[in-house]
């Protein structure tokens, strides 16, 4: 069954998921504080509260097309050219992503007064691709570095399971069970390091390796996809189940803030991917048009979501400094302050939106196109995450707040 866009290789399905990631990190990262909000001081609590997950559902996105990617490319030459795969990624991270460090580097040039020792010594773990554990000037990068360890740690895994010479799928039936016993092992550490400490970022949030379970979730989904598929469209058939499933797992974020016990930063990232995960099996198995959740997909505000996600990486990057800061100081010298603040915090909210959608869509346009047409036209693609992946759905299977004010996580994206 075809889902997405007549003649577009893009799956509007994975572009609504990544416009919602993209869309919660924005609401995490408020303008408004909630006691300024009128009105909207409660969702702006749930907001702050829930929001940082949106960063949970990238990764289980990107184990998911990454891990499809290697595994598309297993599957039809049966062997892995982790050089080529690496060279590809970088064209499309590297391009937007250095071309922000630079602009940023130029900022605080002039904020250091031109020091440029000091300029660059607030960024220099982001150009190692370890802010994650060292700091960075713009903490919202720490997820970045996370993902460019799983883009080493990966390719490096599948190689070493294709060294015994085995046939492909024989010898990638191991990545399941590497699945299980990762997830087991970094829930335990993240007991083990962060159940008796307070919460902090560095130590709770961050860490790449109390992370990559995240990330190895999607890579299963991505391996049931390309070497089990009747089975996991057979899954999917229960759509509507498996995303109310996924929206009771993540749910409980909803009401329980990351720094209030050890619940969230052990468990409560477990919960996430796993529920995020099966949220993305019901919506790439949904066809446009087609049922509830094909309708919404298919509709005018799904299109719009999928339009924000189609550019959520540039607007990742540049949200919070043109679109959060900018509001930030204007807020601060009393902007719009005479309409009162529930009309105060649809202005700054719409304005907010459109300056970090803009921001996104004129980079992706002047950096990340041209990134990905010049990687096109010199290593074209060899296949795709979504190539192979049965997409067929089996007929016989129908188808409280907390009143304190939450902190924003400083180290969220």
């Amino acid at each position: 069954m075809a889902i997405g866009t007549a003649g577009s290789k893009r799956m509007v399905q994975l572009d609504f998921l990544r416009g919602v990631a993209v869309l919660l990190v924005m609401s995490h990262h408020v303008v408004l504080r909630p006691d300024e909000s009128g009105i909207f001081g409660p969702l702006e609590n749930v907001m702050i509260r829930f929001g940082w997950s949106g960063v949970d559902l990238f990764f289980v996105l990107s184990g998911f097309l990454v891990g499809g990617l290697l595994l598309g490319e297993l599957r039809s030459q049966q062997k892995l050219d982790v050089r080529r795969f690496i060279i590809r990624r970088g064209f499309k991270i590297w391009p937007s992503y250095f071309a922000y460090l630079a602009v940023l580097l130029l900022f605080l040039l002039v904020q250091q007064h031109g020091n440029a020792q000091r300029a660059l010594g607030q960024i220099l773990p982001n150009f190692l691709h370890l802010q994650n554990y060292l700091g960075s000037e713009r903490p919202h990068t720490w997820s970045l570095a996370v993902e460019e360890h799983f883009y080493v740690f990966l390719p490096l895994l599948m190689l070493l399971l294709l060294y015994r010479k085995k046939a492909p799928a024989d010898a990638i039936a191991l990545l399941p069970v590497i699945g299980l016993v990762l997830i087991a092992t970094c829930t335990s550490m993240r007991y083990i390091v962060n159940a008796n400490r307070p919460y902090d970022p560095a130590t709770h949030y961050n860490p790449t390796h109390l992370r990559m379970d995240s990330l190895f979730f999607g890579v299963m989904i991505a391996y049931l996809g390309h070497f089990k598929g009747e089975f996991l469209a057979k899954i999917a058939a229960w759509r509507y189940s498996l995303l109310l499933g996924g929206i009771a797992l993540v749910a409980p974020m909803l009401i329980v803030d990351i720094q209030d016990g050890w619940f969230v930063s052990v468990l409560g990232f477990t919960f996430l991917y796993v529920g995020y995960g099966l949220i993305l099996i019901a919506v790439v198995y949904s066809p446009l048009n087609v049922g509830l959740l094909g309708r919404v997909l298919g509709s005018r505000f799904g299109k719009t979501v999928a339009f924000i996600g189609f550019f959520s990486y540039p607007i990742y990057l540049w949200h919070i400094d043109l679109g959060r800061f900018p509001l930030l100081i204007f807020a601060s010298k009393g902007l719009f302050i005479t309409l009162g603040p529930s009309l105060r915090w649809i202005v700054f909210s719409t304005l907010y939106l459109v300056l970090a959608v803009g921001a996104g869509v004129v980079f992706g346009i002047l950096v990340e196109k041209p990134a990905l047409a010049l990687r096109d036209m010199l290593f074209p693609s060899r296949t795709a995450a979504m190539d192979k992946i049965d997409l067929r759905l089996d007929s016989n299977h129908p188808s409280p707040a907390t009143t304190r004010e939450p902190r924003l996580i400083e180290g969220a994206p």
